[in-house]
């Protein structure tokens, strides 16, 4: 099973569109740790210091799209309801109402005092649009990795499918240019400098090419991700929006 390396808890993949939303819905649970997933349940639950079940709101049908980034933000303060468990014994007689924003605070910090509303408000990640249009800060990083040919950099959030897929697009534009496979880093490792701001579920992906010059990748990666309108009067196309040259 495949988790959020950037959550304290343990938040499977399967998540995924709860967490690019903002949004948990009736019956979902979540660990403390991933040896709750352990299949020997007995041994598994010897882990366990908390866990939660949401109570509300109810689930409904959807999923994440490249309108996420807004949907995150107007869910981040709307209500939730949970049952919150320490080694496996309900934690107070009802259930704790708090804010989808809190909880996912509370999962990705692993502070679960910041569920009681009285406690400061959190603030709102940094998103993968927000961090595409700083990745000039990656740029010692990107000259590290350089082999003396141009790097591109872009940022991925693992819980959109349209972040992924762009992933899956440019790498697959860029392969055969490739000096290696890219280097995927953290926000800290790839130098920024307000990393612990940033989503637990971006990283920074590294291109380094090989014989290909800035022009070429240019073109590369326009051709991987750009879709002209028919009757475009004018080119739209922003390698800015998807990435930067180093």
């Amino acid at each position: 099973m495949e988790f959020f390396s950037g959550f304290k808890w343990a938040v499977p993949r399967a998540f995924s569109d709860a967490v690019a939303l903002c949004r948990f819905e009736e019956g979902d649970i979540l660990y403390d740790t991933k040896k709750a997933y352990n299949n020997d349940w007995e041994k598994a639950s010897q882990f366990i210091k908390y866990s939660l079940q949401v109570k509300y709101p109810a689930r409904v049908s959807g999923s994440a799209t490249e309108k996420g980034a807004g949907v995150f933000g107007r869910n981040w303060g709307s209500e939730v309801h949970i049952d919150l468990y320490k080694n496996l014994e309900k934690v107070g007689a009802g259930q704790i109402h708090t804010t989808q924003g809190r909880l996912y605070t509370a999962l990705w910090k692993g502070d679960i005092t910041v569920l009681e509303k009285e406690s400061e408000e959190p603030l709102i990640p940094l998103s993968v649009q927000d961090i595409t249009k700083t990745l000039e800060q990656t740029t010692e990083k990107a000259k590290e990795l350089s082999v003396g040919y141009p790097v591109f950099v872009m940022a991925r959030d693992l819980s959109n499918p349209v972040s992924r897929e762009k992933f899956s697009k440019i790498l697959t534009a860029l392969k055969k240019n490739l000096h290696s496979q890219p280097s995927i880093l953290t926000p800290k490792k790839a130098g920024f400098i307000k990393f612990e701001d940033i989503a637990p579920t971006l990283d920074i992906a590294f291109f380094p090419m090989n014989g290909t010059n800035a022009e070429e990748l240019y073109e590369l990666v326009k051709k991987a991700v750009y879709a002209p309108a028919k009757n475009a009067k004018k080119e739209m196309f922003r390698i800015s929006a998807h990435g930067i040259i180093v």
